[in-house]
């Protein structure tokens, strides 16, 4: 029964170890000066609207971080559902160009049950984004 107990109390020991070395990687991670930019984004609104109507959904803000171990652009955009009525599933889509504006990447966000007249933030995503100078968003599709 002891010898038990015993096993019981290293097994334990051996998993708070675990979670002490999976912290503290954590805060390291945290630590390190990790390059974040806020890339330019157009002036004037990605999304056309004609005759002045109000779209079903709108962009009202986005701004974009950099995580450069992978080259990858994070676009957080707050989009807002301009309906009375339930969106099931919509995307957006990002186009991200160098300083000639040519193009260097897209990425893509989606999100589903975007209720009426609710916002939500989006997160679209740009993987292996290189020599990035400037980004646009635009809502891409609604069901």
């Amino acid at each position: 029964m002891e010898t038990n107990q015993k096993k019981m109390s290293l097994g334990k020991k051996v998993l708070i170890g675990f979670g002490v070395l999976i912290f503290i990687g954590f805060l390291s991670n945290l630590s390190k000066d990790e390059k974040k930019e806020h890339l330019k984004s157009s002036s004037e609104s990605t999304t056309t609207i004609p005759n002045n109507e109000i779209p079903e959904v709108e962009i009202l803000k986005h701004n974009a971080t950099f995580e450069e171990r992978m080259n990858t652009y994070t676009i957080h955009c707050r989009v807002k559902n301009n309906t009375d009525n339930l969106i099931d599933y919509l995307d957006i889509k990002a186009t991200f160009y160098d300083k000639d504006r040519n193009i260097v990447g897209t990425g893509f966000g989606n999100a589903a049950n975007l209720a009426g007249g609710a916002e939500k933030t989006i997160d679209v995503i740009g993987l292996d984004i290189q020599n990035c100078e400037k980004y646009e968003v635009q809502i891409d599709n609604l069901f």
